[in-house]
């Protein structure tokens, strides 16, 4: 009798249709998982260049709310090793998702902290970022986070080099 119900019960999910609520996939030991690990092993290491390898030349790149071009976006995060040491990406999740409609993006969370170069005062808060891929380029990416010491810090190393 028990195997006569799980039979049912395994046939009736079998049945149901699960395109209305499967989106697509996810995982986390794919190449494109592998390279936002390399660039982003890059970044801590205060060099973010190798990104023009994978971004497109025409790519829009997001800080918050903020746009910027490729050079732009390089420039920014390779500026956070002149205010900043001990760079770090803490509890780092890095997954590819591949959605139904073709559209493929990779997550990238974690704890980022680091220490003031100028002022001493450890910094911690929580990071999320999209990698847009279009085929094998990166075509956009979001970082979302509080910037306020990012922009303190900013500005205290800026004026100190007046």
């Amino acid at each position: 009798m028990k195997k006569i119900l799980t039979l049912i019960t395994i046939f009736g999910l079998m049945s149901c249709n699960f395109n209305d609520s499967f989106k697509g996939f996810i995982q986390d030991n794919d190449e494109k998982s592998e390279i936002i690990v390399k660039l982003a092993d890059s970044y801590l290491a205060g060099n973010f260049d190798m990104a023009r390898d994978y971004f497109t030349p025409d790519g829009k790149h997001f800080f918050n709310n903020l746009e910027f071009d490729v050079d732009g976006i390089i420039d920014g995060y390779n500026s956070h090793s002149l205010i900043f040491k001990d760079i770090k990406h803490n509890d780092r999740e890095v997954y590819t998702a591949t959605f139904t409609d073709g559209a493929v993006e990779t997550f990238h969370d974690f704890d980022w902290s680091a220490t003031s170069i100028l002022t001493g005062k450890e910094y911690s808060y929580p990071c999320h970022c999209r990698w847009v891929w279009v085929e094998d380029k990166i075509a956009s990416t979001t970082c979302y986070v509080d910037p306020a010491a990012i922009f303190e810090e900013a500005a205290i190393y800026s004026e100190s080099q007046n």
